[in-house]
């Protein structure tokens, strides 16, 4: 299944975000996300419409309620707390949620199955087998460093089959 789903470009992870989010967002290459127990993470699994997981995309809390907050336009001290407090929830949550199903939208091509959200779940914590291949054995993957002005930086990691 290798090349099942595109893997976007800064630029195009960039615009997509500053216009969801209606901020200035600056997106550029960093160094690999290593998942920690000790830094929580969200990660949204993406799956075609057989139920196939395809991709994944992991943010790590500081960028997850950025995202959300900005979202949501909630004061960025609000999710600076459930940052701090190493989860997310209520509105920042949901926020994050829509902005990771947005996110689908740069996962697919005419060329391509239809990719959409399957599950958004927190790191560490249980991943479907099915899940946890892909991100074990990517085909492809990107890692960036995402700012949202007004709100922080953190890190997105995409992964696919």
């Amino acid at each position: 299944m290798a090349g099942v789903v595109p893997v976007p470009v800064r630029a195009s992870v960039r615009d997509l975000l500053a216009d969801l989010l209606g901020r200035r967002v600056a997106v550029t290459d960093a160094p690999p996300q290593v998942l920690d127990p000790a830094a929580p993470a969200l990660a949204a699994s993406y799956v075609c419409d057989d139920g196939t997981p395809v991709a994944v995309c992991v943010c790590d809390l500081r960028l997850a309620g950025s995202a959300g907050a900005a979202l949501g336009e909630a004061p960025p001290d609000d999710a600076l707390a459930q940052i701090e407090a190493g989860r997310l929830q209520g509105d920042v949550e949901e926020f994050f949620r829509e902005v990771v199903n947005i996110l689908a939208k740069l996962l697919n091509s005419p060329a391509t199955p239809h990719v959409r959200l399957g599950e958004v779940l927190p790191v560490p914590g249980p991943l479907a087998a099915a899940v946890a291949a892909v991100v074990l054995e990517p085909g492809a993957r990107v890692d960036y460093a995402v700012a949202v002005e007004g709100y922080g930086t953190g890190t997105l990691t995409l992964l696919a089959v």
